[in-house]
């Protein structure tokens, strides 16, 4: 006889309760069942994302030449070397999944997850902060995102700050360089800034993306940052095909902080349709 056991999780704990769950199917935690047989959730989940593979395959095999080098040179801003059928097959499942036209198009700006910044109502100040250190000048940051402004506001608005830090004349210096997005809604777009002075050594970057007080959803793909002597870090939010994002906390001057916390309503990690 099989007992079933579901549990009652108090609203408070549900957040944490499926963060728990998350862990354990992603690290094959099995679930027991009679006549010895075990299986996981998320083996159920591949074996069914497997069954759809024959029709992606025959949806690749019927792209153009041009659109195969498309895929393949979005493969390439994610793992440095082209495996456009690898992020084609993944593209084409989440696809499947959120009942999406199948096949999707490649694109350079943003290739499959990323992280999505909310602040419904615009009543908090919601921002997500990138730390680095010991850089040389001049730095330059690339990063993607698209904005879907849920309330207009001549006021506020999605913006990028770089600070960064260094010693001067027995003081503590910096180079400030501030974005701030257009009114309106965004299509997907790639943003390029240049901060601070030539051969200048930095000690310590801060990179805030912000959208205090304003009702809008950002999604934010590609960051990079390079200095003189190359790229300094990238994140492009691409992890195994059911595994979530999980960023790494600020320790010495590196990794990142979130405000108020990363987690929903303010932060997501998200397949944008």
């Amino acid at each position: 006889m099989v007992r079933v056991i579901q549990p009652s999780i108090p609203a408070e704990y549900e957040e944490l309760w499926n963060k728990i769950m998350r862990h354990f199917e992603r690290y094959g935690v099995p679930i027991w069942c009679r006549n010895w047989f075990q299986n996981t959730r998320r083996g159920d989940r591949q074996r069914a994302a497997a069954t759809r593979i024959p029709t992606v395959a025959d949806a690749w095999n019927a792209l153009s030449e041009a659109q195969k080098t498309g895929w393949n040179d979005a493969a390439n801003v994610i793992w440095n070397y082209k495996r456009g059928y690898r992020l084609f097959v993944a593209d084409s499942i989440y696809r499947e999944i959120l009942k999406l036209s199948v096949p999707g198009a490649s694109s350079l700006l943003h290739q499959l997850l990323c992280v999505k910044m909310s602040n419904a109502g615009g009543s908090d100040k919601v921002s997500m902060r990138r730390d680095d250190k010991d850089l040389v000048g001049q730095l330059t940051l690339k990063f993607s995102y698209k904005k879907d402004e849920k309330t207009p506001s001549g006021v506020y608005a999605f913006k990028v700050k770089t600070t960064a830090y260094y010693l001067g004349q027995g003081n503590i210096l910096s180079d400030i360089d501030e974005f701030s997005a257009p009114a309106g809604n965004v299509a997907w777009n790639q943003i390029s800034r240049t901060i601070g002075t030539v051969d200048r050594q930095y000690f310590h970057v801060e990179i805030v993306l912000s959208i205090d007080n304003y009702d809008a959803e950002i999604f934010i793909d590609n960051i990079f940052l390079d200095d003189k002597i190359g790229l300094a870090f990238q994140e492009s939010f691409f992890t195994a095909r059911y595994g979530e994002w999980e960023p790494t906390p600020l320790w010495r001057k590196r990794y990142w902080v979130f405000t108020p916390s990363y987690s929903t309503p303010f932060f997501e990690f998200v397949y944008p349709n």
